[in-house]
């Protein structure tokens, strides 16, 4: 197994715009390490830069989509020394979690729609990973936890931040105040996943979604993501200031020349991100 890649990157689409990530430790459902984390950290700042992807699918291999966080993975040479006399080092902690923050940071920072694919238990830093993505279609077999309450830990990578959003504060407490599996059809019937589906419709329903995001317009879709993150806790007025103050970037594109014309013409637009 140690040359098995702990991360598979697959192009896949009409355009070749979607951009498939497999978490692939699947013996550890496919926990993260600090190595893996700093490929993906690297793969997010290439993607903000690659505009012939219009879409990232994050799932896992196996029979787990993700974890959590797998310490046992990471090499000494991936952790800061103690100190010699063994006192606590609150800025050698700091600095060893800033090695997962910011690569959960890069993560948010996509401005392409996000799809989360959760094909069985989503634990940890992977139900934190699952409620940063922008929509997410879990099989009957998925489950979730907080996993982090049970050890004396809050949700430290972002969950607090995303699972209050999406599950409203209440049920979103519930989960990080007992740290309790939840079930795929609660998980469903509380908005954290768009569609559930059976395990052998999963990565089809997927690639549907996938597709049907890669043939939209780009640019609109990236201004559109970043308006509804920018502008959450602004009033209507300000949030409409924002609105303003981009709507000349799709409003000129050749996609929205080009969306008019395929309206006129009845038919399908041919979108090229320009």
């Amino acid at each position: 197994m140690a040359d098995r890649k702990p991360l598979l990157i697959e192009r896949r689409g009409e355009k070749n715009g979607i951009l498939w990530l497999t978490l692939n430790r699947p013996e550890r459902l496919n926990a993260l390490t600090f190595p893996l984390l700093k490929q993906l950290r690297e793969l997010f700042v290439d993607i903000r830069l690659d505009r012939g992807v219009r879409c990232v699918v994050i799932t896992g291999a196996g029979r787990g989509f993700c974890a959590g966080m797998d310490m046992s993975g990471n090499s000494e040479a991936d952790r800061d020394p103690p100190p010699r006399d063994g006192s606590p080092d609150p800025e050698g902690y700091r600095l060893m979690f800033r090695r997962e923050a910011e690569t959960f940071i890069a993560f948010r920072r996509l401005e392409v729609p996000v799809i989360a694919m959760i094909n069985g238990p989503c634990v940890g830093a992977g139900f934190d990973l699952a409620s940063h993505c922008d929509l997410a279609i879990a099989s009957t077999e998925a489950r979730f936890q907080v996993a982090y309450v049970k050890r004396g830990f809050h949700a430290d990578l972002g969950g607090f931040w995303s699972l209050p959003k999406i599950l409203g504060w209440r049920k979103a407490m519930e989960m990080m105040m007992t740290g309790r599996f939840m079930s795929a059809e609660e998980a469903h019937d509380s908005g954290f996943t768009n569609y559930l589906v059976d395990p052998d419709e999963l990565e089809q329903r997927t690639m549907d979604l996938a597709l049907e995001i890669e043939a939209g317009p780009p640019i609109a879709q990236k201004v559109g993501k970043m308006l509804a993150l920018r502008t959450s806790t602004l009033d209507f007025d300000s949030a409409m200031q924002w609105s303003e103050s981009v709507i000349a970037v799709p409003g000129l594109s050749h996609d929205a020349v080009e969306g008019g014309r395929a309206f006129l013409e009845k038919r399908e637009s041919d979108f090229l991100g320009r």
